[in-house]
């Protein structure tokens, strides 16, 4: 697994919260975009039926539940979305943590292969899935709550709740499954009070989480036999072999929809009083920037005109990407050799 560690933080007049809620429900790819208040409680309250789903990790089994927008907002604000009930107490302070925002990443050739074969976009649901699963009971035992002055007392986690985002691409509109795990800063301690989960320890253990995320994508058996079962097999560095040689041009490309992103945003800014696009109007600008460096290519896309679109590009690249291959034995690696070979080096990071 290749993804960051991000804190979101409360922010001024509680800023912080309005911005998740919008980020989570409109499904924009970018942690970082400023969104005014007004605009984020505008698309809250239009949100209806639209929804997280909530995972809850208790004494080492993980269950979930649907949480719509005025659920989440309670949520994220520190309290039982069911009944309300204020976990703990509450930092009201512009630079509190809310939450820490875990990104689940593969290679990108996962996401070529997915787009090309619609079995392997379900296997590769299932391996995030199982990757997901491992992450959550990590947390738990690995991480600790703390409280007192200094947060000196520190205490194992009992239960800990964590909120998933699924996105299917990236913010340049290239193939890039990856979730977002947003791990709540509230935790129960094993002695049933709610405290606080300790950043930096959190901090720390990513690099072991982001080992263990490698080493399942890597030796999981499911994903490794339905890509075989497609022809594909996995090189040293974790890529699919037969399709690393297309993730450079598509790389280049997504630099260059960025480059293209940040003008339009810089454009549409100093033609409205410096102000920042609303998230409809970067929706916009991200699709522009994707278009501008594609010939013939729509500005507006759905989902089934972006997968023949990207597909396109795709051949363009290498014509052999479309035709069907010849299923491949594989040996399965063992847990232990590759155990050995990638994760030892990250053990460090526990604490």
């Amino acid at each position: 697994m290749r993804g960051g560690l991000e804190r979101w933080k409360r922010g001024s007049e509680s800023r912080g919260i309005r911005n998740a809620i919008a980020y989570a429900l409109e499904g924009s790819c970018d942690a970082q975009v400023p969104v005014s208040g007004a605009d984020a409680l505008e698309r809250y309250a239009d949100s209806g039926d639209a929804g997280v789903t909530r995972f809850i990790v208790a004494d080492g089994a993980i269950t979930s539940d649907r949480l719509t927008g005025p659920g989440l907002r309670v949520w994220l604000s520190g309290h039982d979305p069911v009944t309300g009930e204020e976990r703990g107490k509450t930092l009201l302070r512009p630079d509190a943590d809310l939450l820490l925002d875990g990104t689940l990443n593969h290679p990108k050739s996962f996401s070529i292969a997915a787009l090309l074969h619609p079995e392997l976009t379900i296997e590769l649901e299932a391996l995030q899935d199982r990757v997901r699963n491992r992450i959550l009971l990590l947390w738990q035992q690995e991480l600790n709550a703390r409280r007192g002055h200094g947060g000196l007392i520190r205490e194992s986690i009992a239960r800990l709740e964590v909120v998933e985002l699924v996105h299917r691409r990236s913010r340049a509109l290239d193939p890039h499954a990856h979730r977002h795990l947003w791990l709540n800063i509230k935790v129960q301690g094993a002695d049933g009070r709610w405290t606080n989960v300790d950043s930096r320890v959190a901090m720390k253990v990513h690099t072991l989480v982001n080992a263990e995320g490698e080493l399942a994508a890597r030796s999981d058996p499911e994903w490794v036999d339905a890509l075989a079962r497609h022809g594909y097999t996995l090189d040293c560095d974790g890529e699919i072999a037969e399709l690393a040689g297309v993730v450079r041009p598509f790389s280049r490309r997504s630099a260059q929809t960025e480059a293209n992103r940040s003008r339009l945003t810089a454009g549409w800014s100093a033609g409205h009083e410096g102000r920042m696009p609303s998230l409809e109007v970067l929706a916009q600008i991200d699709r522009r920037a994707w278009a501008t460096s594609r010939p013939n290519k729509p500005a507006l896309l759905d989902e089934e005109s972006w997968e023949v679109a990207v597909r396109e590009e795709l051949a363009a690249i290498d014509p052999g990407l479309l035709i069907p291959r010849t299923p491949v034995s594989i040996a399965m690696p063992s847990l232990d050799t590759l155990g050995h070979r990638d994760a030892g080096s990250f053990s460090s990071g526990r604490r």
